[in-house]
């Protein structure tokens, strides 16, 4: 008779990880809980790494405020995925988890005339060092770990009582120019973007309430920051790629870390996309099921019309750095983007490691290949399921005829 979850964790009581993971999820957060919780008190002091966090609970009345860790110091990698390459699983939850949460519920309108907590927010957010920053909570903050498939975690949260700056904060002008000019948010992100800055910052500032026109700003949650600014900047991206001459040949890219294989394979072929997940047995959400199931979303030569509800938010991490590979290289072609995450990611992190691991994998360039047998074969030797699996699954290659969507598109 199969066990019950509840009846595993009973028998295995960590020891015997009869759930498939390399480690237990429970054990694992008594072991954070007993770093963080020493650390706490009503009133902290530390350098927030220019970061807040902004729910969407009660939208339009939510609860927002910086994160900051009890750390005086450099802390600007607890907060930008950008240098997170290379660390381990175990030490990005390790700092992450040290960032506590503060909460003001407010509604998400203020921006358009902040009062002056909501200034100092926007002024941590928009400072590109760590702000030495001063909070004081109602209570002492609990533990209770964020976990989202869309942003990093963060550790224990508590309702704010008082907000105050223990220095300046350093703005770039890149950043006040946007932020003083009366921009559309789109426009405001590709003019951050076009001038070098990350991706990570430029969703915070899209969350803090910092872009769009004056009387339009609001505050975004953060999930929905991550998502709009990856789309916003991939669609623009897609205007230039859709214009380019195809490749004449398949391409294949791709690279690990932190428990997920990311895989990107190109076509010849005029603009397409597909992005194909694949949660190998005994991983955080492949459930009971033995057998892994590939779940997919797509869009055509002409984009999508709707949300892409089967992947989400990882969707459209994969479509940046895809369309940005494209337009440096000045062409066109159909791209299918596959994601297997291993048992080894125990902990959700966020939708920014589909960013960054594809960026490497781009980054270290394509291997070619003449027929698309070739390149399968050559998936075959990093994939854990075989990558036909993954080509017969996906809805680009098996559309009926290649022929027929051309002839639609043109």
């Amino acid at each position: 008779m199969q066990m019950s979850k509840g009846e595993r964790c009973a028998i295995c009581k960590g020891n015997k990880l009869l759930c498939g993971r390399p480690l237990c999820p429970i054990l694992e957060r008594v072991r954070i809980r007993s770093k963080v919780m020493p650390k706490l008190s009503k009133d902290i002091f530390g350098s927030s790494p220019s970061s807040i966090f902004v729910g969407s609970w009660n939208y339009p009345k939510v609860y927002m405020g910086p994160l900051v860790p009890p750390i005086i110091g450099d802390t600007s990698d607890m907060d930008r995925p950008e240098s997170w390459h290379g660390r381990q699983l175990e030490e990005i939850i390790d700092f992450r988890t040290s960032l506590i949460r503060s909460k003001d519920q407010l509604d998400v309108k203020v921006a358009r005339d902040p009062i002056r907590r909501v200034m100092l927010m926007q002024d941590i957010v928009m400072s590109d060092r760590p702000v030495d920053t001063e909070l004081s909570f109602e209570k002492k903050p609990r533990f209770g770990m964020k976990l989202s498939e869309f942003s990093a975690p963060h550790g224990p949260s508590e309702i704010l009582r008082k907000l105050d700056l223990a220095q300046n904060p350093h703005i770039p002008n890149s950043i006040d120019k946007v932020h003083n000019d009366d921009l559309l948010a789109t426009e405001g992100i590709k003019t951050l973007y076009d001038r070098g800055v990350d991706v990570s910052h430029i969703s915070k500032l899209l969350s803090a309430g910092i872009l769009g026109e004056q009387k339009n700003r609001k505050f975004v949650p953060t999930r929905w920051s991550i998502t709009a600014t990856d789309d916003i900047l991939s669609k623009d991206l897609m205007r230039s790629v859709r214009q380019r001459p195809q490749i004449s040949e398949h391409m294949v890219f791709h690279h690990e870390e932190i428990g997920n294989k990311l895989a990107a394979l190109f076509i010849p072929g005029v603009w397409s996309y597909e992005f194909l997940e694949c949660w190998l047995p005994g991983s955080l959400f492949s459930g009971e099921d033995i057998n892994p199931s590939i779940i997919s979303d797509w869009e055509y030569f002409t984009g999508r019309k709707k949300y892409a509800d089967v992947i989400t938010g990882a969707y459209y991490a994969g479509r940046l750095p895809v369309t940005r590979y494209l337009d440096n290289i000045k062409r066109q072609a159909m791209a299918l983007v596959i994601m297997e995450v291993q048992p080894s990611y125990h902990t959700p992190i966020g939708v920014w490691r589909v960013r960054t691991i594809l960026e490497d994998a781009l980054e270290r360039g394509p291997k070619k290949f003449d027929t698309l047998d070739e390149a399968i074969a050559d998936l075959d030797g990093f994939l854990t399921l075989p990558a036909r699996r993954y080509i017969d699954r996906s809805q680009l290659l098996n559309f009926t005829s290649r022929q027929k969507v051309l002839d639609e598109w043109f």
